[in-house]
């Protein structure tokens, strides 16, 4: 955005007749690193390149005529750390490694980020957060600390420390500024050491009342009324990996829990606890699976079933059969939009006849980034940006366009938070035909577009 090229400094790029001008402290204190001559010049990466410390510095040590580059503090200082130890090898402390771990959950937790990623290379372990669906870059680390970093996580989510040749799972419990956080851990095998994705859920005021969950009024009025307060039945919330569904389900699970209804859950695992809800984590490690669940789940005289994902036949074979015999379902599903759910109900095998007799409704959904409130300007569509949204100028007239220009709020990417967007498609007695028909998913969505909006 500054127009200064940016960079990821790479030691082994490092001129060494460069960097010998200064001190490493010296470098620290001015948050510069000089990496090698770009056409005679000097190429310099600066934290800040408008740091008047730091230009003062550079003139100094180089003159004037240098290239200015950007490049991250956290990664300046990692190159820095590197040229520093030269070949002597590094001695890990244990209680070094348990404060790294915390302070990157702690600072997860701070940016409100999703998932944390720590990455295994040849020369570094990258860590990077995931924040409003984006990956972006926290820092990098020795090569060195990836078995003690490894071994720490795997204490705290009781992993197997012993076992680095199969992928694992895991779960911990974290405690930071008087709430506790719920992280799921997953262990993958990779060349250079194991990934681990650190999942962060919030047990702290995380579901979302259904009428805060962003539909449009007509749309939450239709869902409540046609899919919600329906006595039986499957609703299908679909959309892909991220998109919100579990929120959306535990939204729904907290609209219709009564004192006079009994609802039992099937999850793998639980990932928010709901008060005076009787919630099942599977297990496949004690052979706690989905299959002996949900067979058992049926004879516990419930009135709601909430089956957390449906991922096989035999899920989507219980919740249809569930749904005939009275029951509420209420279950996920990976399929891309509304239409979709249902003819993929159809492909694993469910008789089109028991598909149009259950399903009540399936709800869409994506998350999509909103501009950032805080550096917005008017934006004007151009003929490139109407062409892709296949509008006319007259159709897009009467809104308003903006765009985030990016400043220290949304750490300049122009977008902070999301919001959900979702298709609802309710199934009505000509849905019903299509389906029994087994018309194909663009004449249900014509249909359903038609006959109930």
């Amino acid at each position: 955005q500054l127009g200064f090229p940016h960079l990821e400094p790479d030691i082994e790029k490092i001129d060494n007749k460069l960097i010998a001008k200064a001190s490493i402290q010296w470098y620290r204190q001015n948050t510069i690193l000089p990496m090698y001559l770009e056409n005679g010049k000097p190429l310099i990466a600066f934290a800040d390149p408008f740091s008047q410390q730091s230009k003062q510095g550079a003139d100094e040590i180089f003159g004037k005529n240098y290239i200015t580059a950007v490049a991250s503090r956290n990664a300046i200082f990692s190159a820095l750390n590197k040229l520093e130890r030269g070949s002597e090898p590094v001695v890990v402390e244990e209680n070094s490694v348990q404060a790294i771990v915390d302070n990157i959950i702690q600072d997860a937790v701070l940016e409100e980020a999703s998932d944390i990623h720590f990455e295994p290379f040849k020369n570094k372990l990258a860590v990077r957060f995931r924040k409003d669906g984006i990956l972006v870059p926290y820092s990098d680390y020795p090569t060195e600390i990836i078995p003690m970093l490894t071994s720490r996580i795997k204490i705290m989510s009781s992993a197997n420390i012993a076992e680095k040749r199969v992928h694992q799972g895991g779960r911990i419990s974290f405690d930071f500024n008087g709430n506790e956080y719920d992280i799921r851990a997953s262990f993958y095998v990779s060349l250079f050491g194991e990934k681990i994705v650190l999942r962060i859920l919030n047990n702290v005021n995380q579901i979302i009342d259904i009428e805060h969950i962003g539909m449009s009024p007509k749309l939450l009025k239709r869902f409540l009324q046609d899919a919600l307060d329906t006595p039986s039945g499957v609703i299908l919330v679909t959309g892909p990996t991220g998109s919100g569904k579990t929120t959306t389900v535990y939204s729904c699970i907290n609209h219709i829990k009564k004192p006079d209804i009994s609802i039992i859950t099937a999850e793998e695992p639980v990932e928010y606890v709901v008060k005076d809800v009787i919630q099942c984590s599977i297990n496949p490690n004690i052979n706690l699976t989905y299959k002996e669940t949900l067979r058992h789940i049926v004879r516990q005289d419930p009135d709601i079933i909430v089956i957390g994902e449906i991922r096989d036949t035999y899920s989507a074979d219980v919740a249809v059969h569930a749904a005939l015999t009275g029951h509420k379902v209420l279950t996920s599903f990976h399929t891309e939009d509304s239409i979709g759910g249902l003819i993929r109900l159809m492909n694993m095998d469910i008789e089109a006849f028991l598909v149009s007799s259950t399903v009540v409704c399936v709800l869409a959904q994506r998350l999509l980034r909103k501009v950032c409130p805080h550096c917005s300007v008017p934006y004007t569509l151009s003929p490139e940006d109407l062409s892709r949204l296949e509008y006319t100028p007259a159709d897009t007239g009467k809104f308003k366009f903006v765009k985030g220009k990016g400043c220290a709020r949304c750490r300049y990417s122009g977008y902070r938070g999301r919001i959900a967007v979702f298709e609802m498609l309710i199934v009505n007695e000509h849905v019903r035909d299509a389906i029994l028909n087994q018309k194909s998913s663009y004449e249900i969505r014509n249909i359903s577009i038609e006959s109930s909006g």
